[in-house]
C-alpha cells in the first residue's frame, strides 16, 4: 500500500497544525483530521524529502480532508482577526430588443467588502444542507462558505442555498499544493483562490434594477420610433412630396411551349392616403384609395420595420408599409407588401391565361405560315425560289439564273441569297461559321439538301470561300479561322449573289 502524505494534522488541543509547526516523529502529537480515521500521525521532517505526516499504522485513509478541515478552521480564526474576505464580483446582465430589432443591453458590477466578524464550522441550515462555514460580517450580514478541494457544489447544491435564500460562496482550493503552509493557505482562502457565488440575493437586486433601466430605455427608444413614424403618416396624408416607394408587384407566371417564362404583372399604387391614422402598439393604421379607372378602398398598416408582432387583419386589401429610420435611401427605408389581395391575384391569373391563349394562337398561326412558306419554297424551282428571296430583300431578281448545285439542291444564287437574308442581313453582331451554314437545319428544311458527310463537307468549303470574300469586303469580321461576326450588312449597291473578287 502506498504511503499517504498529508501536510496537516489535528493536535490534541483541537487545532489543525501544519507539518512545519510540530515536533518530529511521534512527538508531533497529532492525529489524522479525517473524521473516519483519527489514526495517530508521524511527522517526517528529514533533511532530504519534503516534510509530511504519515499514518503510524496501515490505513485506507486518503487524507483528502486535511486541507479541507484546515481551511475551515482557518476561517474561524480569521474571524477573530477581523480579516477581510474577498468576494466574487456581483454581476448582472440584461438585454432587450426594440421595435427595430436592435439589441439594447447593459451590465452592472459591484464589489462587496466582507469583513469577517464571526465564523462557525459545520452549521446546519436546513434538513439537507450543512454549511462548511457560516460567517457574519461586521455589518451582521450572513455568508455561507463552502470549501472545494475534491468535490464542487453542483446545481442541486446551489439550489439548496437559493431555496433558503442564504448568500453563499464556494472557494476553490483544488489547485493548491498538498503541503501548502499556513500563510499561503491564508492568502488563498482570503483572496487568491478562485471563488464563485452559489447564491447571492444582491445579484437578483442588481438584475431587477438593471432590467428596469433597460426596459425604460427601450420604451423611450420605441416611443421615439413611433413619433417619427407618425410624422411619416402625416406626410403620406398630405399626398405631396411623397418619398420614393418601390411598389410591390402581383405576378402571374406561365410556362410557354418553348420552356420560357411568360410573366403578367401589376403594381397597384395608392392614389390617395386618407388623413385619419389610428395608433396601435407598433405603428398606425389608416385607409387609402387605389386605382384610376376603378376606385378601390384599401387599408394601410404603417409599422416600425423589424418588430415581430405583425398581424394580418382579414378583410379588404391591405398595404403593409414597414419603416426603418436607420436606412438612408427611401427604397431601403420603406418595405411594402400587399395582403388580402386574393381577388386581385385571381383576376391577374385570368388575364395571364387569356394572354397565354392569344400568344399560343399567334404562335400557331406563325408556325402554320412558316410551314406553308417552307412547303412552297421547297417545292418551287430555282427561278421561283430566287424571286421569293429577292422579294424579301427588296431587290430585283438577277437576269440570268446561276447553275444548280447538287450539294445545296438549289442554285448558287439561291443558297447565297438565302444565307444572306436569314443569317447576315440586319444581323450585326451575329456569329456565323462555314460549318454552321453547311449543317443548318433551317436551310435544310428550305432546300432539302443531302445530309451525308461528303455533301456537308462540300457545302462547308463553298460557304467558307464565300464568307471569306464577305470578310474582305468588310461585311464580316473574323473571329477564328472559320468563324465570323457580322459587322456591316448595309453596303450600298450590293447583292449577295454577285461574284466578289478577292481583295
Amino acid at each position: 500500500m502506498l504511503e499517504v502524505k498529508i501536510a496537516w494534522g489535528l493536535s490534541a488541543d483541537g487545532v489543525m497544525r501544519h507539518i512545519s509547526e510540530v515536533k518530529n516523529g511521534k512527538a508531533c502529537g497529532c492525529v489524522c483530521p479525517s473524521p473516519n480515521c483519527s489514526s495517530p500521525l508521524i511527522a517526517n521532517q528529514g533533511a532530504i524529502k519534503t516534510h509530511y505526516f504519515s499514518h503510524q499504522t496501515n490505513t485506507s485513509c486518503s487524507g483528502e480532508s486535511a486541507l479541507h478541515l484546515a481551511a475551515k478552521q482557518l476561517l474561524e480564526n480569521l474571524a477573530s482577526e477581523k480579516a477581510v474576505l474577498l468576494l466574487p464580483k456581483v454581476h448582472a446582465e440584461y438585454s432587450k430588443v426594440d421595435m427595430l430589432g436592435e439589441i439594447v443591453e447593459g451590465s452592472s458590477v459591484e464589489h462587496i467588502r466582507f469583513e469577517l466578524k464571526d465564523a462557525k464550522q459545520e452549521v446546519r441550515l436546513s434538513d439537507s444542507l450543512i454549511a462548511d462555514v457560516l460567517s457574519k460580517s461586521s455589518t451582521n450580514e450572513e455568508l455561507a462558505i463552502e470549501i472545494f478541494v475534491t468535490n464542487s457544489k453542483d446545481e442541486l447544491g446551489e439550489g439548496k442555498y437559493r431555496y433558503i435564500q442564504v448568500n453563499a460562496i464556494e472557494i476553490d482550493l483544488s489547485g493548491l499544493s498538498w503541503n501548502i503552509n499556513r500563510d499561503d493557505l491564508k492568502d488563498a482562502v482570503l483572496k487568491t483562490a478562485p471563488r464563485r457565488w452559489l447564491y447571492c440575493n444582491k445579484i437578483a437586486e442588481l438584475y431587477i434594477k438593471l432590467k428596469q433601466d433597460i426596459d425604460n430605455e427601450v420604451d423611450r427608444i420605441n416611443q421615439s420610433y413611433l413619433a417619427n413614424l407618425y410624422d411619416i403618416a402625416q406626410l403620406f396624408s398630405s399626398n405631396t412630396n411623397l418619398p420614393s416607394l418601390t411598389w410591390p408587384s402581383l405576378v402571374a407566371r406561365r410556362l410557354q411551349i418553348n420552356s420560357s417564362d411568360f410573366i403578367e404583372s401589376r403594381s397597384p399604387k395608392v392614389k390617395c392616403f386618407n388623413k385619419v391614422w389610428v395608433p396601435f402598439d407598433y405603428g398606425f393604421s389608416g385607409t387609402a384609395i387605389v386605382g384610376d379607372k376603378k376606385i378601390v378602398n384599401v387599408d394601410v398598416v404603417l409599422f416600425v420595420k423589424g418588430n415581430n408582432k405583425k398581424t394580418i387583419p382579414k378583410g379588404k386589401p391591405t398595404l403593409f408599409i414597414g419603416y426603418d429610420e436607420r436606412k438612408t435611401a427611401d427604397y431601403n427605408k420603406f418595405d411594402l407588401r400587399w395582403e388580402n389581395v386574393e381577388l386581385w391575384q385571381q383576376k391577374l391569373e385570368r388575364i395571364a391565361d387569356n394572354k397565354m391563349v392569344q400568344m399560343q394562337n399567334v404562335a400557331f398561326e406563325k408556325d402554320q405560315m412558316i410551314a406553308t412558306f417552307v412547303q412552297r419554297f421547297r417545292a418551287a424551282n430555282d427561278n421561283v425560289k430566287m424571286q421569293m428571296i429577292c422579294q424579301k430583300l427588296g431587290l430585283s431578281p438577277p437576269k440570268q439564273e446561276s447553275k444548280h448545285n447538287y450539294y445545296w439542291n438549289t442554285s448558287w444564287d439561291v443558297w447565297k441569297s438565302t444565307v444572306w437574308f436569314y443569317k447576315i442581313h440586319n444581323n450585326e453582331g451575329y456569329t456565323i461559321s462555314s460549318w454552321g451554314i453547311a449543317d443548318d437545319s433551317w436551310l435544310e428544311s428550305l432546300f432539302g439538301f443531302p445530309i451525308d458527310n461528303k455533301a456537308s463537307e462540300a457545302r462547308r468549303k463553298m460557304a467558307g470561300s464565300w464568307l471569306k470574300k464577305l470578310y474582305h469586303l468588310g461585311i464580316l469580321r473574323r473571329i477564328s479561322w472559320s468563324e465570323y461576326e457580322v459587322e456591316n450588312s448595309k453596303l450600298e449597291n450590293f447583292v449577295p449573289w454577285q461574284y466578289i473578287r478577292k481583295l
